[in-house]
């Protein structure tokens, strides 16, 4: 598989896009007809049906074949970690919790700047989801976007009154 192709990457597998909150999706010139996709396994059954669904949709309509694998958090992270390292790598890593992955790669220069993607539809994102989508490569010397953002979460801070009632803290 070689090094990470931008253009191998996201013309054979945009099928994903359908996942985007795009209008009109770019779509590169590819030469392969074949994408290696990883992809961290859903919470729950529907969600990794729905992107087996997408998935064959995608290679009915364009000819090209998704070879894809999906696999628990722990497992990807693993895997993705083990492909940067020796170089073997899929063409597209769909994962949750990039942040561990790659700033270090990306400063490496191993990752590939997928800015000219992110840019046509750059006005629609949040200015933390722009930030926490790019990185600082320390070859080319530069941040860009190594990461196409897709979602947005939040983690929700509980606050158990009873709890804190019971601690004399809430009236």
């Amino acid at each position: 598989m070689g090094l990470l192709r931008r253009r191998n990457l996201l013309g054979t597998t945009l099928g994903l896009a359908a996942t985007l909150p795009l209008a009109r999706p770019y779509i590169a010139n590819a030469q392969n007809k074949t994408a290696t996709v990883w992809i961290n396994q859903g919470f729950v059954r529907q969600e990794d049906e729905a992107f087996k669904a997408t998935a064959e949709e995608y290679m009915k309509a364009s000819g090209n074949v998704l070879d894809f694998s999906i696999m628990p958090f722990m497992a990807l992270n693993q895997k993705s970690i083990s492909a940067l390292t020796s170089g073997e790598v899929p063409d597209l890593i769909f994962h949750d919790a990039p942040q561990v992955i790659l700033p270090q790669n990306a400063w490496d220069n191993k990752l590939e700047d997928v800015s000219d993607v992110v840019t046509t539809y750059e006005s629609q994102l949040s200015a933390t989801a722009k930030t926490c989508s790019t990185f600082y490569n320390g070859t080319a010397k530069k941040r860009s976007y190594y990461l196409v953002p897709i979602k947005q979460g939040a983690t929700p801070f509980h606050i158990w009154s009873n709890l804190v009632e019971m601690a004399g803290l809430f009236m």
